[in-house]
């Protein structure tokens, strides 16, 4: 009998041992090959593709980026494993099911849900852990160094499932917008319980869209949320490991990977719950099959349990217009700072600084630094040198309302400007004009330097331009002078306001009001000026009554129309 519970203890023990040395991917064919072999699932008799009562490669095979024959999730350019897409995976989707998670659900035409041998369903553990395979690349292998989903992380958290996912946001109406999500994201209840990941995305629309709307949901142990876009397919491959998609884990040093890596742009940056919604006239302009890099920063506050991190973003879109005005984004980072202990303030410089002349129209701009971050304004240096013009204090609230007398560097301000923000960009002889952010930190250690935690500091804004005003019919439509800038402001106005321009270069300048009937009722300017910003008066001895105007400007005989109204 003793021999008898030794032989049980010790397959026991080599069972659990094998358990603990199982793959990812051995993981997942176990599920699938012990539990999906009968005449509701896939078994080797079928005539369908899968076969999980095959060998591990043929199983691998048979369902790594292959097309489903199912038309339905064809049609949403689905595989039945899609690494990196776990909502476009649609074998998942047959073993989930909107009982598991409702972003997995399966439609009428799509087929009943893939039960096990038995007549039941995977267990919650087991879809979780196919989930995870499939966020972090769905490979079959993983190196040593290689990010990889952790079934003792998913255990802890099913069998202890104390703090709940994210409420679902909304979607948005179909052919309106689209819902795309990065998550879940586990994270332990300690060691590394504040990490950085980055997941790559393709988005297919069925138009060639511009975005003019994306609301942002996120966990509120959030510390940040940033989504590019790539240039195409190819920067999107270049991104990726071997050209796949795949859960990356952000980190500095040699071979890390960083935000700021591959040919990409930021598209947009939460640091809470908040709507993109961009001005009238301009959009973000994306591809129809667009390629997404979210980078999500988050950290777990909560000491027992482990905890689900998601984002999900809501895009907003219409078919393209001509006239729309393209929103761009800049990113601006200072990789090489190096913090000694103490109180330190330093400027940084916008690359464009130092480029070619050019204006750019802000509509939005923030800042971010770690927790040693102490102050945090952005001023404008024109092309004469001056910093007199700041255009972001650090110490106001996260909608830049009001002062509250210090940096709150979790939730730094964002300022919007709804008319946009002419800034001259450049080398202007020996002047490099542009944006130069001005920061302070209080270093309570030896020292800090760039990185991607807490613990280290940061000296980052962004902002969101365009490359000409709102509107377009006050620009040269020539590429190579599009930064005239015409403005009436405030529009409507009572008896005073003002004419606001700039020129690209020394010009010959002619400014008139004419009335409604064509009679020019006022001479406001004409003389010889200087490249960059004006402002001319409108008011006084002009002594215009109520009714309609038009404000003619007139640069080296070029003459640009804007129509004002005088309420009394």
């Amino acid at each position: 009998m003793k021999r008898i519970s030794t032989l049980i203890v010790m397959i026991l023990f080599t069972a659990a041992i094998h358990a603990q040395t199982l793959t990812p991917y051995q993981r997942v064919y176990q599920t699938l090959n012990t539990k999906c072999q009968n005449t509701n699932c896939h078994s080797a008799t079928s005539s369908e593709a899968l076969k999980f009562d095959g060998n591990e490669a043929a199983v691998y095979s048979a369902i790594y980026n292959k097309l489903p024959q199912n038309a339905t999730s064809v049609s949403k350019s689905e595989r039945q494993i899609r690494p990196g897409h776990p909502y476009l995976s649609f074998l998942l989707r047959k073993v989930a099911g909107a009982g598991f998670d409702a972003d997995l659900g399966l439609e009428a035409t799509e087929g009943d849900l893939m039960l096990d041998i038995n007549g039941n369903q995977l267990t919650n553990k087991e879809i979780e852990f196919i989930r995870q395979w499939v966020m972090f690349g769905a490979k079959q292998t993983y190196t040593s160094t290689e990010p990889k989903p952790d079934w003792q992380l998913v255990s802890d958290y099913y069998d202890n499932p104390t703090m709940p996912f994210l409420p679902k946001p909304a979607k948005p109406a179909v052919g309106q917008g689209l819902q795309v999500r990065m998550g879940p994201v586990f994270l332990p209840v300690s060691g590394e319980i504040e990490q950085e990941w980055m997941l790559q995305q393709e988005v297919n629309f069925p138009v060639i869209p511009e975005v003019n709307r994306i609301e942002g949901i996120m966990n509120q142990q959030s510390h940040h949320f940033l989504l590019f876009q790539f240039f195409d397919s190819s920067a999107a491959a270049a991104r990726g490991t071997n050209g796949t998609f795949g859960m990356k884990k952000v980190f500095a040093g040699i071979g890390g990977a960083t935000s700021f890596d591959g040919d990409k742009n930021l598209t947009g940056a939460w640091q809470d719950d908040a709507e993109l919604v961009l001005p009238t006239g301009t959009g973000l302009f994306w591809e129809k099959k667009a390629y997404l890099d979210m980078n999500y920063h988050i950290k777990n506050y909560n000491a027992t349990s482990v905890l689900p991190c998601d984002f999900y973003f809501n895009i907003y879109y219409k078919q393209r217009n001509p006239n729309t005005i393209e929103m761009k984004s800049q990113l601006v980072n200072n990789i090489g700072l190096f913090l000694p202990q103490g109180v330190q303030t330093r400027d940084y410089n916008d690359q464009d600084n130092n480029k070619s002349k050019q204006w750019k129209y802000l509509w939005m701009i923030s800042s971010h630094a770690h927790k040693y971050g102490t102050d945090y304004d952005i001023y404008v240096r024109d092309t004469t040198g001056d910093m007199s013009n700041k255009i972001y204090e650090g110490f106001y609230d996260y909608q830049n309302n009001f002062d509250k007398g210090y940096y709150d560097w979790e939730h730094p301000a964002i300022r919007y400007w709804d008319d946009l923000l002419p800034v001259k960009f450049g080398k202007h002889g020996n002047v490099n004009a542009g944006l130069v952010a001005r920061t302070t930190w209080n270093v309570t250690e030896p020292f800090v330097t760039f990185g991607f935690t807490t613990n280290d500091e940061m000296q980052l804004f962004y902002y969101m331009y365009t490359s000409q005003p709102l509107d377009a019919a006050t620009a040269i439509n020539d590429d190579s002078q599009k930064g005239i800038y015409f403005q009436v402001f405030p529009n409507p106005m009572n008896s005073n306001g003002k004419l606001v321009y700039t020129l690209e270069n020394n010009a010959m300048v002619k400014a008139e009001i004419i009335d409604a009937t064509g009679k020019m009722v006022a001479s406001l300017a004409e003389e010889f000026q200087q490249e960059g910003m004006h402002e001319i008066n409108i008011g006084g001895t002009q002594n215009l009554s109520k009714g309609i105007y038009y404000a003619h400007l007139s640069i080296d005989g070029s003459v640009y129309t804007k129509k004002f109204i005088v309420t009394e």
